[in-house]
Formats: C-alpha cells, sequence, structure tokens
C-alpha cells in the first residue's frame, strides 16, 4: 500500500511522547516476555518502538500506542489507527501494533497486516481540525490482554 499524499496529521509531540511513551512500552514489553516467552528491545527513535526476538535472532516488531480515552471496556466498534503509522506494517518482518488502556492494565493487539486490509477513514480529532486518515480496524480483529 503506498502512503498517501496531502493529507494532514498529527504533529509530533515531545511533552505527549515523554508522558506515554516509556511506561506503555515497559508494560507490553512485559507482557512479551511473561507470555510469549520472547525478548524484546526497544528501537531506534525514529524506528518502530519494539524489537521482538527468539533465540538471539529478530522475528518481528511491536508498535506501542496509549489510549486516554479507553478507561473500562473498550468504548468503540473499530481501532482507529493513524494512516502514518503503515510504514511500520509494512517491514521486512510481521509488526504488532498494542493499544494500551489509559492506566495499562491492559491492551489491545493487532497484526500489521491486517491493519492494512482496513478501510481508511477521515477523522476530525482535536489535533488537525481539518481531519487525519485513520485505519478503521474492526474490534474483532483485535485481541484484548491484561498487561
Amino acid at each position: 500500500m503506498k502512503p498517501l499524499r496531502g493529507f494532514l496529521r498529527k504533529p509530533f509531540d515531545p511533552q505527549l511522547h515523554e508522558e506515554n511513551d516509556g511506561p506503555a512500552k515497559e508494560a507490553v514489553m512485559g507482557y512479551i516476555e511473561r507470555n510469549w516467552f520472547l525478548d524484546v528491545v526497544e528501537g531506534g527513535k525514529y524506528d518502530v518502538d519494539l524489537i521482538i526476538i527468539d533465540k538471539g535472532r529478530e522475528v518481528g516488531f511491536g508498535e506501542v500506542e496509549c489510549r486516554h480515552n479507553w478507561v473500562r471496556n473498550f468504548p468503540y466498534q473499530t481501532v482507529n489507527v493513524p494512516y502514518r503509522k503503515h510504514k511500520f506494517f509494512t517491514l521486512d518482518l510481521p509488526t504488532i501494533l498494542f493499544s494500551v488502556r489509559s492506566d495499562l492494565q491492559q491492551a489491545l493487539w493487532c497484526r500489521g497486516d491486517t491493519i492494512l486490509q482496513a478501510p481508511v477513514v477521515e477523522n476530525r480529532n482535536k489535533y488537525v481540525a481539518a481531519g487525519e486518515k485513520f485505519f478503521a480496524v474492526p474490534l474483532r480483529s483485535w485481541r484484548l490482554v491484561n498487561l
């Protein structure tokens, strides 16, 4: 899938990144290590969030996002994944996206190849007034896990 050109997207916010990135990644790393018995290391600053390793060999990647509007049960029938993340779902190894609940107790995860098959929609949000493109991934495509 080619990147969409000429669409608006949320600008990078270092403060939001600082507040959310570390704790959510740590929670997901712990989950993968405890439940999938795989090693996990952080990716580079501009690369995928996590590198998943089995017996010393990279076997996949993980992207992590924290959802502040998810407090108890997930409140929507679709999980909107920013289209700008498509580049992480076309890498040479599979990528899994973890959408983490605000209290870091649960996450939804989905494979990148599944996300790429979802319809692309435009949604307005508080960061981009004209709207931003998202993959609208049906909730049934995700697995709910306790972190």
